[in-house]
């Protein structure tokens, strides 16, 4: 869920509270970026992916491909023929989490549409990668369920192959560099604070320059793991740590306690459910932005709340949909701490 701060806090905009409406907005915006396929064209000849022994001309058969689980891939064209196994301690693009045989698909089965393969990767794979990472993946967190499929040509040869796993998604499409097993990290999507997201329509897209349009502005980020050590805190409890955390780090990182507010910015935050804090995650970003006139979703921003900042009346368009990688990895997260209430 998505907190904000009180009307009566320095950093609210103009009185109004945003309500339930701005939280399902942004909770949306997640939820619709949980799934994501990797498609993956392979030219007829060459073996899809990690092919062990020659290639043939006329058989990329899936059964010498060998990615067991928690193989990391990486690759940098598009097309990702030049995928290769690498170390998950090396910037990656994609962890396997398992393989599934669609034999159900007879030989002669049409290749499956864009929806079919959305269906297989949400119905298959989703339970399969919960399985291998033994109930710690965070379905709200900074990875998201995917797939490599085989391509047309293979497909019509008889693979049936498809490789699932998880991938650091950004919610136009690109893929972003991770290092390290997703086994061994907090799944916590947030951000280095100073990171963009910018508009992707009215809801929010992928990072951007805070000199462009964009929707929210990260300002800091707090790890509430030592506020409550005891588990899962319930939203009243997170809003009311993260409401004075984060109006301390959005008036550290604006210049003073007026400047959000004298900038027409809301300050909010996504809470975190109890899935997302069992799988380890416990860091929240504090975000700036502002809302539509009609309250309907994200309103294009443009500037850093560090400098002069104009905030656009209209929907800002879809953004574009990608479909190679970023070319640099995520740059690590500065925190702060949160300790435990000291008893009274």
């Amino acid at each position: 869920m998505v907190g904000m701060a009180p009307p009566d806090t320095p950093v609210s905009p103009d009185g109004h509270r945003a309500g339930r409406s701005a939280r399902w907005l942004a909770v949306g915006a997640v939820l619709g970026a949980l799934v994501a396929l990797v498609a993956v064209g392979v030219p007829t000849g060459k073996a899809p992916l990690l092919a062990v022994g020659p290639s043939t001309a006329t058989t990329p058969s899936a059964q010498s491909l060998r990615a067991p689980a928690h193989t990391c891939l990486s690759w940098r064209k598009p097309d990702a023929v030049d995928a290769d196994a690498v170390s998950c301690a090396q910037p990656h693009l994609f962890e396997v989490t398992g393989t599934l045989d669609l034999q159900d698909f007879g030989a002669r089965a049409a290749f499956p549409d864009p929806a079919r393969w959305q269906q297989l990767v949400t119905q298959r794979c989703t339970q399969l990668t919960i399985q291998a990472l033994a109930d710690h993946f965070d379905p709200f967190g900074r990875f998201t369920v995917g797939a490599i499929k085989p391509s047309e040509a293979s497909w019509a040869q008889g693979d049936r192959t498809l490789r699932c796993g998880v991938q650091s998604a950004g919610r136009t499409g690109t893929l972003f560099l991770t290092t390290g097993s997703v086994l061994g990290q907090d799944q916590s999507d947030v951000h280095p604070p100073g990171t963009c997201l910018g508009n992707d329509g009215k809801a929010l897209g992928d990072p951007v320059d805070c000199a462009d349009a964009h929707a929210i502005e990260v300002v800091g980020v707090v790890d509430l793991k030592g506020a409550f050590p005891q588990g899962h805190p319930d939203e009243a409890a997170q809003d009311r740590v993260l409401n004075t955390e984060c109006t301390r780090l959005a008036k550290d990182f604006a210049g003073g306690p007026a400047v959000v507010a004298n900038k027409r910015l809301t300050l909010f935050w996504e809470t975190l459910r109890t899935e997302s804090w069992q799988a380890g995650s416990t860091r929240v970003d504090c975000r700036l932005g502002a809302f539509l006139p009609d309250r309907s979703g994200f309103a294009p921003v443009t500037g850093s709340v560090k400098g002069p900042v104009q905030v656009g009346r209209q929907p800002a368009p879809a953004a574009p949909r990608e479909a190679g990688p970023a070319p640099v990895a995520t740059p690590p997260v500065t925190q702060v701490d949160v300790p435990a209430a000291s008893p009274p």
